[in-house]
């Protein structure tokens, strides 16, 4: 009787684990087959053969495309501009997330949403408004041109107009992770370095920056590789002189037809990604200090009474600082919704957005505006279903076990399904779009174009998906669970009627997220697209290069719109640890 019951437990642990390998081969083989099998034909296009032939593996034409004149000064070039934006981006947010963490003043966090506002928007809206108030006949060149007579900066064709917009659209990514860094300073120690007579530079030196620079250094190789994959901003603006490696790849294979070379720089950058995402986990992870366990800090008034004069200068510094952050952050946006409804004299009208949806406009773009916003839709609301469908998958084949100290218990599992995940962060749009063209091209798969921007949506909309889902799951009190087995309720059932709801905002956070990432994708989306299946990004960007601004402004405005409510919801919903 004794070893019946053993051997039946023993069953039920190795069923339980059958049946959790099989749901992890689902996204398993999902991601293998339209990334990681992909990934290795883009191999063999370098070496110069077909997929799997190993025969005519040879190193010669890389060897000549990586030492062609263009493409290395593409890739100098790139690695410059993102080291030269990383470090703008630090000089102007690190202060800014200094103020947050240790000041308190009404509205703080009113203001830190604002200067949120840019990153949440699609890259080409943020383009889109960057030029309202950049461009030629922008706000501000108009302005200054009236005070000098010449215009203050050139957008298109120079590097200033590219680290301005790369500038502005990454700056919150250092203001809201490095706002944590300061805030895990241990006060205590501050205020006795203070009391010894220590000055403010040894303080920064040796109490603060110990505790900042591991959130720093994540937040700085994140923006790093945003800015080093910048497609849509230097696409637009950066014409022939100035090419980031992902638009070089884009014109070799789009428009020259140049395979092997698209495929060659696609290991570069590949290789350059993964180093700089293996740093970014190395940072994020290891020296990770959880939200919930950050010291109280007390926050200082921006005022003291005690101090009237040094405290009037103070407040003047911080509300100009803020106030010149909060302008550039608000005046794209505002300019976009300004400029669908004014016409050139400046006054109200409809006539854009009327535009946006006629005849005229649908032979200028290649297809009609209302079927860019449906092809938008189909596939957002595809996504999010996919994506979010895979994630669970993902999040039910590992079993979280934990160790006595009740953190996760690291298996063979759990690390190989990490790797996996964040295997489309290393990998950029164009260059998922490249990898799936070039394996699947032929075949009907590509030839429904529908079916590979899904999927090429989808894979860049897992990784968020994943961590919104995991995050969920792990605050999940476990011991409910337990209770709900040794009832006798079988697993299914304590999946729907205890998991399940409490998994629920998660699922439809999850799901907003990636509904939110689809619809402003344009990278991949603008590589694959053909015929009836161009998304709204992709019209936006049709309408810019055309220079139908006020229509290109009508359109970025829906986009904006669907956009927010996306992310007004997730707001709604709850906080959710959403870092990758």
């Amino acid at each position: 009787m004794h070893r019946s019951v053993v051997r039946a437990i023993k069953m039920g642990e190795l069923t339980t684990k059958l049946r959790r390998q099989a749901i992890f081969l689902v996204p398993f083989l999902y991601i293998s087959l339209f990334l990681i099998i992909p990934l290795i034909n883009v191999l063999f296009l370098a070496l110069d053969s077909n997929f799997l032939d190993f025969s005519r593996l040879s190193l010669v034409s890389m060897f000549y495309v990586l030492n062609h004149p263009l493409n290395r000064y593409f890739l100098g070039w790139t690695i410059q501009q993102a080291i030269l934006s990383t470090l703008f981006c630090i000089i102007i947010g690190l202060p800014a997330s200094y103020l947050f963490a240790y000041y308190k003043f009404p509205g703080k966090s009113i203001l830190r949403n604002i200067l949120t506002v840019p990153f949440i928007l699609p890259p080409i809206v943020v383009l889109m408004g960057f030029i309202i108030v950049f461009g030629h006949g922008g706000w501000v060149n108009l302005v200054w041109k009236q005070l000098t007579g010449q215009l203050l900066i050139e957008i298109y064709n120079t590097y200033e107009g590219i680290l301005l917009a790369h500038v502005f659209y990454n700056i919150p990514v250092i203001l809201r992770l490095t706002e944590l860094g300061w805030k895990n300073v241990d006060q205590e120690l501050e205020n006795v370095a203070k009391s010894m007579g220590a000055s403010r530079w040894k303080i920064f030196k040796e109490v603060q920056f110990p505790y900042l620079f591991p959130t720093l250094a994540a937040a700085s190789l994140l923006v790093f590789i945003y800015t080093f994959n910048s497609f849509a901003i230097v696409l637009v603006l950066g014409g022939v002189k100035y090419q980031t490696l992902e638009v070089r790849i884009y014109g070799l294979a789009k428009t020259f037809f140049n395979y092997n070379a698209a495929a060659a720089l696609t290991l570069v950058q590949l290789f350059i990604n993964g180093i700089i995402i293996t740093l970014y986990l190395y940072f994020s992870v290891k020296f990770e200090i959880p939200t919930n366990q950050t010291s109280e800090r007390i926050e200082y008034a921006i005022f003291d009474p005690l101090n009237k004069k040094k405290s009037i200068l103070r407040s003047l510094l911080i509300v100009g600082f803020f106030s010149f952050l909060s302008l550039i952050s608000l005046l794209p946006l505002i300019g976009i919704f300004y400029r669908s409804f004014t016409d050139e004299t400046g006054n109200f009208t409809t006539k854009y957005y009327e535009r946006l949806f006629s005849q005229a406009t649908s032979s200028y773009i290649g297809l009609p505006s209302i079927q860019m916003l449906q092809n938008s839709l189909y596939f957002a609301i595809a996504v999010m279903l996919l994506a979010t469908f895979l994630a669970l998958l993902l999040n039910y084949g590992i079993n979280y076990e934990v160790t006595r100290q009740g953190t996760p218990k690291v298996t063979a599992l759990n690390a190989f399904t990490g790797m996996i995940v964040i295997l489309p962060l290393a990998t950029s749009s164009v260059t998922l779009a490249f990898s799936l063209f070039s394996l699947y091209s032929q075949t009907p798969l590509y030839k429904e174009v529908s079916f590979a921007i899904i999927i090429a949506h989808t894979l860049v909309a897992l990784p968020f998906s994943n961590r919104v889902i995991a995050a969920t799951r792990a605050n999940i009190d476990s011991t409910l669970l337990s209770v709900s087995l040794s009832l006798g309720a079988s697993r299914v059932r304590t999946f729907l009627k205890v998991e399940l709801p409490l998994l629920l905002p998660g699922i439809i956070v999850s799901m907003l997220f990636s509904f939110a990432i689809s619809l402003g994708e344009f990278g991949a989306t603008n590589f694959l697209a053909r015929g009836n299946f161009a998304t709204i990004p992709v019209g936006i960007y049709r309408l810019i290069e055309t220079r139908n601004i006020g229509a290109a402004a009508a359109f970025s405005a829906i986009l904006i719109t669907l956009t927010a409510m996306s992310f007004l919801i997730i707001e709604r919903i709850g906080k959710i640890e959403l870092k990758i």
